[in-house]
């Protein structure tokens, strides 16, 4: 046969060969991927502005920590009368009335967001009253609200402790305050950075489903519980080894911390190398090198089967 036919015939069997082993890594790849069930938002900017002001600030902020946005509409619009300060208005009526409560017109959903940046005017040195409407209407409970405010000289401190003392079950963080020269790109970054940082300083536990169980991780105060913290919600098949642990390799890396832990106890949850997340359920002596993410108490034997595992905030 043509020495050209024969070298034909063989570029065009490692053409199909490369071709299809490509094609398999990319299956094994996206199998991978869908085996984590994540959402693309947890947090929520909720805002209500009457005047358009605190509606900037709460666009820009929603764009730099990537949030929803979700508008606080009240039933009744204000008027520029509404807002005469000067005079007998409907705001200073609102105010200086403890019980007023204004409508809210729209429905507003945070059963999705764990994290909820409020943003508010300043009226008569504290919140609106309408935010107080709106923390009577929906529950709040277990989530961590961020709170900002638009204001020309007040500061957001009175506000916020107004709001806790209205209900001092829920997790406020101390918020910040922004004024025509102070809501610039850089501030409203800098402000979520750092709010971002409090509430990842705040987060000492995470919850786990395993087998329909729900467990509690006591978690350790580093990088990489924080960033796991932030992955979540996560849903894994965790697989079986040496009958005493279960790992999932994730498809984006931890921050590390690695050390040589000696002894393993039932109930560690580590990281091994930089993407292995492991739960050990038996108690073991070990020379590997692990990050610690966190500890479950009480945790039972799992079993040599291959287990589902969901980990959420």
């Amino acid at each position: 046969m043509n020495k050209k036919i024969i070298i034909c015939i063989l570029v065009i069997i490692s053409i199909l060969f490369i071709s299809g082993c490509n094609k398999k890594i990319e299956k094994d790849k996206t199998n991978t991927k869908n085996n984590e069930v994540k959402t693309n938002n947890n947090s929520v900017v909720l805002y209500f502005s009457a005047t358009g002001t605190t509606k900037t600030v709460a666009q820009k902020i929603a764009k730099y920590s990537d949030s929803d946005i979700i508008e606080i509409i009240p039933k009744v619009k204000y008027t520029d009368k509404d807002l005469d300060y000067n005079s007998d208005c409907r705001a200073n009526k609102e105010q200086n009335d403890s019980k007023s409560r204004p409508e809210i017109k729209n429905k507003i959903d945070i059963s999705n967001y764990d994290t909820i940046y409020l943003g508010y005017p300043i009226w008569w040195g504290t919140n609106p009253k309408i935010i107080l409407t709106l923390l009577d209407t929906y529950d709040f409970t277990g989530k961590t609200i961020i709170p900002f405010c638009t204001s020309g000289s007040t500061d957001i401190t009175n506000s916020v402790t107004e709001l806790r003392k209205y209900n001092s079950k829920l997790k406020i963080l101390d918020g910040e305050r922004f004024t025509s020269s102070t809501n610039s790109e850089y501030s409203i970054e800098k402000f979520v950075e750092k709010s971002e940082l409090n509430k990842e300083e705040a987060v000492k536990e995470m919850k786990v489903i395993i087998n329909n169980k729900e467990y509690i991780i006591n978690l350790e105060d580093n990088a990489t519980a924080r960033k796991l913290v932030k992955m979540a919600p996560l849903e894994l098949n965790m697989k079986d080894l040496n009958d005493n642990e279960k790992y999932y390799y994730l498809s984006e890396g931890l921050p590390v911390d690695p050390y040589k832990p000696g002894h393993i106890e039932k109930g560690d949850v580590m990281l091994f190398d930089t993407s292995c997340i492991v739960i050990f359920y038996k108690s073991f002596d070990t020379t590997f090198d692990y990050t610690k993410i966190g500890h479950i108490d009480n945790l039972p034997d799992l079993g040599s089967n291959d287990i589902k595992v969901k980990f959420e905030q």
